[in-house]
């Protein structure tokens, strides 16, 4: 999670991105995800390049294979903020998510319903141009990203580590694989229910 190449990439200056704060949060949130999970989604491309059979059509059992690691990739982009309202990149970058009617730390689930409109990035930049303190999964959610003084971003290990299993964080772990697999019933034309 923080090998040498992610330790230079979060701590790279990344100037073509200094002219908005939060549009540079947005973007390097997708690129530390992928960075993180590359390696394995290269491998089981891969694998699934080599052992498809002839239709790239339909689902087939190498199929289930690439999802693995297309899921957790996934689950980890849509809780991203669930350790204390900060994510990596938050940490690095000096944010934090916070209620907006409590002011207090925003609880797992609104960070995962925050985080669940990210598809529709395109709309959070845009709102993110006219409105610095809320895109659309803020406004959703009842959050709002406020500054913070940046953090080690390694500490989320130590979070990680004292974290606990409540009712809260089973619920928003089952809330993103029916959301992953509603994306994938909605969008991967592989799969056809009708």
């Amino acid at each position: 999670m923080f090998n040498r190449v992610v330790r230079l990439y979060l701590n790279s200056d990344f100037w073509f991105l200094n002219w908005n704060k939060r549009v540079k949060s947005l973007t390097l949130e997708m690129w530390y995800t992928l960075s993180v999970f590359f390696p394995l989604l290269a491998v089981t491309m891969i694998l699934t390049m080599g052992f498809r059979g002839q239709s790239h059509f339909t689902f087939e059992w190498i199929d289930l294979i690439s999802l693995v690691p297309y899921t957790l990739m996934m689950i980890a982009l849509f809780n991203k903020d669930f350790f204390g309202g900060q994510s990596v990149v938050h940490r690095q970058l000096g944010y934090k998510v916070l209620d907006v009617k409590t002011n207090e730390t925003a609880t797992k689930i609104q960070c995962f319903v925050r985080n669940l409109i990210g598809p529709v990035w395109p709309i959070e930049v845009i709102l993110i141009l006219v409105n610095p303190k809320r895109r659309l999964g803020d406004i959703v959610a009842g959050t709002m990203l406020v500054d913070v003084p940046a953090s080690n971003p390694e500490l989320i290990l130590t979070e990680i580590k004292v974290s606990k299993f409540d009712r809260q964080t089973i619920l928003t772990l089952l809330l993103s694989v029916i959301s992953l697999a509603i994306f994938m019933i909605l969008f991967d034309p592989r799969i056809n229910l009708w």
